[in-house]
């Protein structure tokens, strides 16, 4: 009875395809993928194996060529398909970044290798002592009784292969497993099939449709490939870092973030930019190769990049982010453009330093924000236990609980008036206290607040204290006419802002002469329309205007003199150097510039007597025309029972005679 060989022919097809798909692609070559390469090899032999004899016994009449032929291939198919389990095995654990697993256990490895030498051994006492199969005369394949053994083998690899997916199921993606799961489903059946009813050749072909269903999953995890880089996406190195880490596997990775992405995809355009950043990875990749440093380059958005890699001593990645360090510091030039990359690189070994998927990622975001701003490679190690490294990871969670618990409080720094020798002002700011971490600086939580939204709340406790403390001051009796409230770029643009600013006064009777606003620079260019209508509006109802930190910025005098400004705030880093004399000669024209332009001047951030008496003297041939001034030198912000003690104290004190 001949044998159906379609089913055979099919399966070299299918086989031979994805074969030849997998030695193209040579992007990432793994040991997964590797591996993978070795399944379809002997998955091809084997069909292409099978098929030759099925069409040997088919067609043959006899004589030795022919049963020498038929004996041949039976023996290359066994050989072949009988590693198959065995090799899938290796796969298995590969491709679910558990070879770390397999590689420690000397108990693994010996069965392994013993069960495969056994097949060997077992398949070379073919007609001697046992009787696995057989040729006629007739050219007629016949099973033995011992090819049960090979069954029996078959049968434990599938138990082990088995065993290992549910037991480390937690790490595998759900359609992958699944689909390992039903390769068994499909396998086992074509084995029966073919078990009992020889003439159907169906084994290659379930084997064949086992590939076809795996490498549609190969493929979907393909397409986390970035096409632009060339490295893989943010969402593989999730779920890669995130199963190495629950399996508790050592990695290292090298998170590189392009501080000027933003600049150079402006100054490039978007085709160059692209080009950019595949030229990024592809200098890792060789640098990593060289290294022979076991890893995989992802790419996680907006200028991030990470290294994952594995088997590595820590010097030797250490030697890696150096080489990295110094390859982007070279100049890129991309056809007329040259550019300069402005790089940052940290160094995290998990799970020494980082035990989960949260906080490394929290990590790889902020740790260009939160570490030194330096080109030196940073080792997170040694950060990690930094007090206020702690302080800047930590700060969305600072935030969170000073909102929840009313950790905020307002202090008042007073402002003093050289006309008048006395303090006739304050400016309210705020002080953020941590149970846990204790005083945070404004300068370190502001920012913070302005990107995760908790400038908001923060806004809204502002407004609300300062406008309930000044309705409980008597300010005529103390001498004070007003105090300033900082305004953040963020709430300029708050559509409802004065109004929330007039029901808070209107709830505490407080006349809006008592108050002032101050506004940087930056903030007015945020939605000029929305800024430009909130402060109109606020000034009409007939509070003051400020703009603070003058000098820090670019200061357009045109878009900054076109609002309703009362008062300008001359910065402390644009003071400090009064005692150079080109710089003098600015501070005195920017003085002059706004007093013409009848703008009330005061100098902000004055610590030191020398400081304070250059703008104080007006007899000297030094800075005249600034009405007021504050700093440490004259006071620190406090608290209000402080502050109000601090002015009754020092009503009738003259500074500097």
């Amino acid at each position: 009875m001949q044998q159906v060989l379609i089913f055979d022919e099919c399966a070299v097809a299918i086989i031979f395809i994805f074969w030849v798909a997998a030695l193209i692609k040579k992007e990432y070559q793994t040991r997964s993928h590797k591996l993978m390469i070795v399944l379809l090899s002997l998955a091809l032999i084997s069909s292409m194996a099978d098929l030759g004899a099925g069409f040997v016994c088919n067609y043959a009449t006899g004589g030795e060529l022919a049963i020498s032929q038929a004996y041949s291939y039976n023996y290359i198919y066994f050989i072949s398909h009988n590693l198959l389990l065995p090799i899938y095995l290796l796969y298995v654990y590969s491709s679910i970044d558990i070879w770390h697993i397999y590689r420690e256990r000397s108990l693994q490895h010996s069965l392994w290798a013993s069960l495969v030498i056994f097949e060997i051994l077992v398949l070379t006492l073919n007609g001697k002592v046992l009787d696995i199969f057989s040729i006629t005369d007739d050219v007629i394949y016949e099973r033995g009784n011992a090819i049960f053994i090979f069954y029996a083998v078959a049968a434990f690899f599938c138990i082990w292969i088995f065993g290992v997916l549910v037991h480390y199921r937690r790490y595998i993606n759900r359609d992958k497993l699944l689909t390992m799961m039903f390769l068994f489903v499909i396998v086992i059946s074509g084995l029966v099939l073919q078990l009992y009813n020889g003439i159907y050749l169906v084994e290659c072909f379930t084997i064949a449709l086992s590939v076809l269903f795996f490498m549609i999953i190969v493929r979907r995890s393909d397409s986390q490939v970035n096409p632009i880089t060339g490295a893989l996406k943010y969402t593989a190195c999730l779920d890669t870092v995130t199963k190495n880490l629950y399996s508790g596997k050592h990695i290292s990775i090298i998170f590189i973030k392009i501080m000027n992405n933003d600049n150079l995809h402006t100054y490039l355009g978007m085709q160059g930019h692209n080009t950019f950043l595949r030229t990024v990875t592809d200098r890792a990749q060789v640098i990593c190769r060289e290294q022979q440093y076991n890893s995989l380059i992802y790419y996680m958005e907006n200028g991030l990049f990470a290294i994952v890699g594995e088997d590595a001593p820590d010097a030797k990645v250490g030697l890696i982010a150096e080489k990295l360090r110094s390859a982007y510091e070279e100049e890129e030039h991309f056809g007329r453009f040259t550019v300069i990359i402005d790089a940052r690189i940290c160094v995290v070994f998990c799970p020494d330093d980082i035990k989960d998927a949260a906080t490394l990622f929290s990590l790889s975001t902020n740790f260009h924000r939160t570490l030194p701003d330096t080109r030196d490679v940073h080792f997170y190690r040694d950060f990690k236990n930094n007090m206020e490294y702690q302080v800047r990871n930590d700060l969305d969670e600072i935030l969170k609980r000073a909102v929840e618990n009313k950790g905020f409080r307002m202090y008042y720094q007073p402002i003093y008036s050289i006309k008048e020798k006395r303090y006739v002002a304050a400016e309210a700011v705020i002080r953020l206290w941590d149970p846990e971490y204790g005083q945070v600086s404004p300068a370190v939580f502001i920012p913070a607040a302005e990107i995760n939204g908790y400038i908001h709340d923060i806004g809204e406790f502002v407004f609300e204290d300062v406008i309930r403390f000044v309705s409980t001051l008597e300010m005529d009796r103390l001498g004070l006419k007003y105090v300033e409230v900082n305004l953040s770029a963020t709430q300029c643009i708050e559509v409802n802002l004065v109004e929330k600013i007039k029901n808070l006064m209107f709830e505490y009777g407080v006349e809006p002469r008592h108050l002032s606003f101050e506004l940087s620079e930056g903030a007015t260019e945020i939605n000029p329309e929305i800024v430009d209508s909130n402060i109109n509006k606020l000034h009409d109802f007939g509070v003051a205007i400020a703009l603070d930190d003058y000098g820090t910025g670019y200061s357009n005098v045109k878009r900054t003199t076109s609002l309703p400004i009362d008062q300008v705030k001359l910065d402390k880093s644009f003071v400090d150097m009064i005692d150079d004399p080109q710089m003098c000669i600015v501070i005195r024209e920017t003085i002059d510039m706004f007093k013409e332009m009848g703008k009330e001047v005061l100098v902000e951030g004055v610590e030191k007597e020398e400081v304070a008496r250059r703008f104080m003297d007006l007899n000297a041939d030094l800075i005249q025309g600034c009405e007021l001034i504050q700093g440490f030198y004259f006071c620190k912000p406090l608290p209000e029972d402080e502050f109000i003690e601090f002015i009754k104290g020092h009503r009738d004190e003259v500074y500097l005679q």
